[in-house]
């Protein structure tokens, strides 16, 4: 990271940026360009769950090239300074970015547990089950953090 000051290195920090979330930004590669998409998610043990339909561009994509950029970031208020001049103008924020590689779940037992970390992440651990019908009607992949950084801007 070239500003390793705004560098965040406390995981708990960075769980809590990631907890707060309810949207991250999954990028593809498309024929050699990006392609990026907010998608819901789940966080647990490093691992990003993803869900979507079992077909379609997001799916074709991923099977063809599985790296994926993921990213996530809360911002704060507008900080003028010196308010004639826009320039010297800057955002509070704090940002996750995460590498790793998409892997579709097939087994129902992860699905169903990679379904509970994704409802989870609104719903805290008061959601209800799953139909088994829709777990099994539901693609599911993770995304294992192969590299995870976070930074903040003040």
């Amino acid at each position: 990271m070239r500003r390793s000051k705004q560098e965040i290195t406390d995981s708990t920090e960075i769980q809590n940026i990631i907890s707060r979330a309810r949207t991250a930004r999954l990028g593809i590669n498309r024929e050699g360009a990006p392609y990026v998409l907010p998608m819901n998610f789940g966080f647990a043990d490093n691992t990003f769950y993803f869900h979507c339909a079992d077909s379609g561009l997001k799916l074709d994509l991923l099977q063809a090239d599985p790296r994926v950029c993921i990213e996530i970031d809360e911002s704060s208020e507008l900080q003028t300074g010196e308010v004639s001049n826009p320039c010297k103008w800057g955002v509070n924020y704090r940002s996750v970015i995460a590498i790793g590689t998409a892997e579709i779940l097939t087994d129902i037992d992860l699905k169903r547990t990679a379904l509970k970390i994704i409802i989870s992440q609104f719903a805290g651990n008061n959601a209800p089950e799953m139909p088994e019908a829709s777990i099994k009607a539901t693609t599911v992949f993770r995304v294992k953090s192969e590299n995870l950084t976070a930074k903040h801007s003040s």
